[in-house]
């Protein structure tokens, strides 16, 4: 799968790996766009290996200074939620056609781009566009929101709101959600930090999708990162689905923490493959994580295909593999689990082999106090 962007009047390709035939094709970017310009200090925190990584500012000032920035906006549909226009179970507010979306809005109904948004002057902690509530719904009709310069966050949702059919390129962070929400049918490359971060404070239970998506060449963090925070796992529930994403060629494909929560982590028909970490990442301080596997391949990583950090303080993980999980050619272990209960169910199966590191780490399945139960694993060579 290959697609094609214009950067200053000139033509550049973005190759893509195309998944193997049994793993369904996340959606081709339609549009070809012009790129430009963002802005904003990043600042980075996630757990590996229990450690924190601050990313630092990216050197921007010369590149701002060195060409004239102007944002442009684009032309929507519009149909203003209750809080931009009268009041829930009332009559719906009118659509609202040609309508201009101005970088750095608010919104809480239905928004349709009708061409690319442009917004470089987008800030440290703000958003190019923003999105409030369950009834607000972000279409960007396979147009680009695009930031240049790799500071402020590209698609804000907050609160249950969702983001479909959009590509979203050159932000710190390609998509910032908090408290919930989904995302479908999207793009998300070339960011500073994170493709996608989600943030649940679970103060009692939030929900987040991810579907049909490709993200790639987020060079500073993962393509998905997710943590989810609450009082307790007995008090604050959180959960994610993925579902048909690629996340390829980031730092970590897709990483998963828990603290003081219970978390639930659902992955099917999912690849993270050509990552320079680890393939996929779970961690938990003081929560109850349970994950579930199906259909998954993750090879070709820097690190392991599936890693589950050993350092579970104060809490559990349980990983079920109920179908089957492909973890191939990884520079070190293709499963790195330290103290975690792993179920196979009967129609699963966990193929981990060729995977390449040596000495201490040469083991396809790494482990000194993981339990297995159910079909056990394989070394399925010829996949």
């Amino acid at each position: 799968m290959s697609s094609q962007a214009k950067v200053d009047g000139s033509t550049a390709q973005l190759d893509m790996e195309d998944p193997p035939p049994s793993l369904p094709t996340p959606p081709k970017r339609q549009k070809a766009s012009s790129f430009s310009n963002v802005s904003r200090t990043a600042v980075v925190l996630f757990l590996s290996l229990g450690i924190v990584i601050g990313g630092g500012i990216v050197g921007i000032a010369g590149h701002i200074s060195s060409r004239d920035i102007q944002q442009q906006n684009a032309v929507a549909i519009i149909r203003e939620g209750p809080d931009n226009q009268g009041k829930a179970g009332k009559t719906p507010p009118p659509v609202v056609c040609g309508s201009t979306v101005q970088c750095g809005q608010t919104f809480t109904g239905e928004v349709k781009l009708t061409e690319d948004l442009y917004c470089p002057q987008t800030t440290s902690g703000n958003c190019a566009i923003t999105l409030e509530g369950e009834d607000a719904v972000l279409d960007c009709n396979q147009y680009m929101i695009d930031g240049d310069i790799r500071v402020g966050n590209g698609i804000c949702l907050r609160n249950g709101a969702s983001a479909i059919n959009c590509n979203v390129q050159k932000f710190k962070d390609g998509i910032y959600v908090e408290n919930g929400g989904e995302v479908n049918d999207c793009e998300v490359m070339f960011n500073d930090v994170f493709g996608i971060q989600v943030q649940n404070e679970a103060s009692s239970t939030t929900k987040m999708k991810i579907s049909n998506t490709y993200i790639h060449d987020n060079a500073g963090g993962s393509g998905i990162f997710f943590l989810g925070s609450g009082e307790s796992p007995e008090s604050s529930e959180t959960s994610i689905e993925v579902n048909n994403v690629k996340s390829n060629h980031n730092v970590i494909g897709m990483s998963f923490a828990g603290v003081n929560v219970k978390l639930e982590v659902q992955v099917k028909d999912s690849e993270t493959s050509n990552n320079s970490g680890s393939g996929i990442q779970i961690d938990s301080i003081s929560a109850a994580v349970d994950v579930e596997l199906d259909g998954i391949i993750s090879r070709y990583n820097g690190r392991d295909g599936l890693y589950v950090s050993p350092l579970i303080v104060g809490g559990e993980v349980k990983v079920k593999v109920k179908g089957d999980v492909n973890l191939y050619k990884n520079e070190n272990s293709g499963f790195f689990v330290g103290d975690v209960d792993v179920v196979v169910e009967r129609r699963g199966a966990l193929n981990s082999c060729g995977n390449l590191a040596s000495g201490s780490l040469d083991e396809d399945i790494r482990s000194d106090l993981a339990t297995f139960s159910g079909n056990g694993y394989t070394c399925d060579s010829t996949s």
